[in-house]
């Protein structure tokens, strides 16, 4: 069950706000026929490739959940929203619309998380067993980083190590970057000792505190992240209507 409340038909987005939107990926064959009319040919070209039909569904769900919401702020029609690509093959709007988005999903939930006032990324994660989770640390993220997840009780670590990495993949997603880049580049902080944020890129301080990280808890067993580069930006969390 969703944690957030149920959004308004007609969100109105203010410039230092960013609303981030929860979508069940689990419908029917019905509902499903329903969004996969609403993709374009590429779109629906890309949903064919997938072998898993889980992800495939999961897929057609967000992108057309993506669509419908983008037309609400837009006020078109979700078949009218057109995307282009960024510098490092991000969908992206074309800039004279003013709105930048980003989407995450894991298994059986999207966040769509879009704003006015610069690049976003987003990132959510199912909670679960992952018997390797300290040895993924040590290979993936900083060595301070693996260190206080280690020092950390067994029932907190995992989850801690969840949040450790919604944090990193939301940054290198508003970044337009892929795991690629290196999630040991840049230190964020480890729960539930320190506040949410970015200790520094590439060993500098500043360039961390010009972002803001803000932890997202969408609904029970499932941990997220948004990053932003500003500072303080309004948070407005809400369920969509899939």
């Amino acid at each position: 069950m969703l944690a957030w409340p149920a959004g308004p038909m007609a969100p109105v987005l203010s410039p230092d706000e960013v609303h981030v939107w929860a979508v069940p990926l689990a419908v029917g064959p019905e509902r499903l026929a329903e969004l996969l009319d609403l993709l374009d040919e590429e779109e629906r070209r890309r949903a064919a490739r997938y072998a898993h039909v889980p992800s495939r569904e999961q897929f057609i769900v967000s992108r057309a959940m993506l669509r419908t919401l983008l037309g609400c702020y837009l006020k078109r029609a979700p078949q009218a929203v057109r995307f282009t690509s960024g510098p490092q093959g991000k969908p992206v709007l074309p800039t004279l619309e003013g709105v930048h988005f980003n989407v995450s999903h894991t298994q059986g939930l999207a966040l769509i998380a879009i704003a006015r006032l610069g690049e976003i990324g987003i990132d959510v994660e199912q909670s679960r067993n992952c018997p390797t989770y300290l040895d993924m640390a040590d290979r993936f993220f900083t060595p301070a980083e693996a260190a206080a997840l280690r020092s950390l009780p067994a029932d907190h670590s995992i989850e801690a190590f969840f949040h450790v990495w919604t944090r990193k993949e939301a940054f290198l997603k508003a970044l337009g970057l892929g795991l690629s880049h290196g999630l040991e580049r840049f230190e964020v902080a480890v729960p539930p000792a320190q506040p949410v944020r970015i200790l520094h890129i590439d060993g500098d301080a500043a360039a961390g505190a010009r972002w803001s990280l803000l932890e997202l808890a969408p609904a029970r067993g499932y941990v997220g992240a948004l990053a932003v580069e500003a500072a303080a930006p309004r948070l407005i969390c809400w369920a969509a209507e899939e």
